[in-house]
């Protein structure tokens, strides 16, 4: 709610924020377009070491960003000023359609100079050291404590209606956290896997559906078989999503035909641009007998009758990960997967980097509300499964530069040819479940699933 008006001029280049006159920070001090300056070229900064440096290089083009990034040119030139203490400024290198979803992500959050520099490199470590511009100001907070608490920001606008503080435990083990719900320890509890399940029918059972999936990335460049279309499209087709969703996944997983799920983005008409969720049954349908003769066919033009390919993903994903495997060497002759299960950390560096596996089982959250989030990974410039296409690419930076009807269109293009190549295969999305007790009302998580917002809580406990 910082911001009151924006406007996009300049062919898409220029972004302008207007801010509320009545924006403080919770120490009494004026909260100005500086401070949002400041947050920016943090982000820029090399010597800040900010994981989120490529939604400024990448995601959307701040001019100058790429450079500063690599220390070509220093932080003052990163394209974003403020001509008046109300006013905002962000100039891109090329027009950003969804640059309204991607700053509302809380690494854009505005950050005061005056005070990261009075903490002496301790910033944000401790309750002390935190400065809020929100409704709430941490009050108690230690690392690695199992309890924070919030207590209302009294110079956050007074039209909020926010409650009178919030309590958040944290509880490792998701047993107890039920237990603590049922209690009335807890107000609200995350579920998923077999309590979820158990809690189907729980009348205080809230589901929103996310953009929270699974995917097999595939590495277009490691092993040379997967260079062949068919037989990437016998994999994606010897796969029964379905069946793993139902009897695996659970916990509030549906089976994903398509790189987009439902109820994620908004086409120009106002309808659920992948609200046919079989839009792409041809191509990645569950099909034994299609997939056996793809597969064929692919074997054949590759001149061997057998093909070995290693398949990695994160050992807390096994339960998922070999059922799977199991599938696509029982409807794929011929067919081995080595089976390399990682620690997350060395998972994640793969998924990253794009090396070492041909395949491999990945979970994806979009980090804003446009199917772009979901195609990025599909770019040359920047993709980590080796997939390289000029039309592909080409056809994005057009995404970028429309918008209305005319992009609806271009983002169904993008889709399509991601799933005609199969540059990757989609398998499941998930939604979010949690149990909210009685007096609580409003909870809601964003359609990535990464934020979750409670806009009306009953009284804080005695």
């Amino acid at each position: 709610m910082a911001s009151q008006s924006s406007e996009i001029t300049d062919g898409g280049l220029t972004v302008t924020y207007h801010l509320r006159d009545d924006l403080k920070w919770s120490n009494g001090d004026p909260l100005t377009a500086e401070h949002f300056v400041y947050a920016f070229q943090r982000i820029a900064d090399p010597a800040t070491k900010s994981g989120s440096i490529y939604l400024i290089t990448d995601c959307c083009m701040v001019e100058n960003a790429e450079e500063i990034s690599t220390g070509e040119l220093p932080v003052s030139e990163l394209g974003v000023s403020a001509p008046d203490k109300q006013t905002f400024v962000i100039d891109l290198e090329q027009p950003c359609p969804y640059i309204n979803s991607l700053v509302t992500l809380c690494c854009f959050s505005p950050c005061s100079r005056e005070f990261v520099n009075s903490c002496s490199g301790s910033y944000a470590s401790s309750a002390d050291t935190l400065l809020s511009c929100g409704p709430y100001v941490m009050d108690r907070y230690e690392p690695l404590a199992s309890q924070i608490h919030l207590s209302p920001n009294k110079y956050y606008y007074k039209d909020a209606g926010i409650t009178t503080g919030v309590n958040l435990q944290v509880v490792g083990d998701a047993q107890q956290a039920l237990m603590c719900y049922e209690t009335g320890m807890l107000d609200v509890i995350r579920i998923t896997g077999e309590l979820a399940d158990l809690a189907k029918d729980d009348p205080h059972l809230r589901a929103f559906s996310t953009a929270q999936i699974y995917r097999l990335d595939i590495n277009h460049q490691s092993n040379n078989a997967l260079k062949n279309l068919n037989i990437r499209k016998a994999m994606a087709k010897s796969i029964d999503r379905e069946s793993i969703a139902k009897n695996v996944v659970r916990s509030g997983f549906s089976a994903l035909e398509r790189v987009v799920p439902k109820d994620f983005y908004t086409r120009t008409d106002g309808k659920d641009f992948a609200e046919d969720q079989k839009k792409y049954i041809e191509q990645m349908g569950f099909d034994t007998v299609k997939a056996a003769s793809l597969w064929s066919k692919g074997l054949k033009e590759l001149g061997v009758s057998s093909l070995e390919l290693e398949f990695v993903y994160a050992a807390t994903q096994s339960k998922v990960a070999e059922p799977i495997a199991k599938q696509l060497e029982d409807n794929l002759r011929g067919l081995k997967l080595k089976l390399t299960p990682l620690p997350d950390k060395e998972w994640l560096h793969r998924i990253d980097t794009g090396d070492q596996y041909d395949i491999i089982l990945a979970s994806w959250v979009p980090d804003y509300v446009d199917p772009t989030a979901l195609y990025t990974s599909c770019i040359s410039s920047g993709n980590n499964h080796r997939y390289h296409d000029e039309q592909f690419n080409d056809t994005y930076l057009k995404s970028q530069s429309t918008s209305g009807t005319q992009r609806d269109e271009i983002l169904v293009q993008l889709e399509s040819k991601i799933l005609e190549d199969v540059a990757l295969i989609p398998l499941f999305s998930g939604e979010q479940r949690y149990l909210v007790a009685d007096g609580i009302s409003g909870l809601q998580v964003t359609p990535t699933g990464v934020e979750v917002v409670v806009s009306e809580l009953r009284k804080e406990k005695e």
